[in-house]
């Protein structure tokens, strides 16, 4: 055999050894390892993740840039969005799936016009609710206060949704449903299309008058509605 074949050869064997080796660094540390877990959830920068679950943006980004590591009782509440084991993204190791459970995390409360705040860490983290009937691993409720869904959910109820989507599908169209107008403007409205395609009209139980907007950019259908 040639010797320019065989040093083309080598130089492929190397190639191949280097990147097996790059990919096993990838998930050295835990930033590398939250940055894997967000990329997977699909989200495509640290922001947009802490802004959907509700984590405090400069916090998140911290343990995203590797800036300071972070505690226990943080790692379990990125583990619980993420559905994985706290323990991988403190130590690393195999990837396990997170284990199912009876439960499922309260991600925020329902307030004044039907919008969501979700809970960051100022709140000390998630708590928990009933895993509903034919739920999905991606289930999580948020918490009605006071009378921000009159005739159809009451103070402390919880509603369930699975996980969201692109946009609002087209047969969720006159459905009860979590919608983001941004990360920081999130409802549970019936959504409803205006006239000749025009804008989305997102309609509350209260009486107050539609929200009118051009875009949803995420939607996740409420699949339950119960009393706690």
């Amino acid at each position: 055999m040639a010797t320019s074949t065989l040093r083309l050869m080598r130089s492929a064997c190397q190639r191949t050894m280097r990147n097996a080796l790059c990919e096993a660094a990838v998930m050295d540390s835990i930033a590398e390892r939250l940055q894997y877990l967000r990329k997977k959830a699909g989200f495509n920068t640290a922001t947009e993740a802490a802004r959907a679950f509700g984590w405090a943006v400069p916090t998140y980004l911290g343990h995203e840039n590797g800036d300071r590591n972070p505690s226990r009782e943080t790692a379990k509440r990125y583990a619980n969005a993420y559905k994985t084991r706290w323990e991988w993204i403190l130590e690393g190791g195999p990837r396990l799936d997170a284990p199912k459970d009876d439960t499922v995390p309260i991600v925020g409360d329902v307030g004044a016009g039907a919008r969501i705040v979700f809970n960051g860490e100022p709140q000390g983290g998630y708590d928990r609710a009933p895993r509903p009937p034919g739920s999905s691993p991606d289930t999580v409720a948020a918490r009605v206060r006071g009378d921000s869904m009159p005739g159809l959910a009451e103070d402390d109820w919880l509603i369930y949704y699975d996980q969201r989507v692109r946009g609002l599908p087209d047969e969720w169209i006159g459905q009860l449903c979590v919608v983001w107008i941004s990360e920081e403007e999130v409802y549970v409205k019936k959504v409803f299309r205006g006239r000749d395609g025009g804008p989305y009209l997102l309609v509350s139980t209260g009486g107050l008058p539609p929200i009118e907007v051009e875009e949803i950019n995420w939607s996740a259908k409420v699949a339950w509605i119960k009393p706690r």
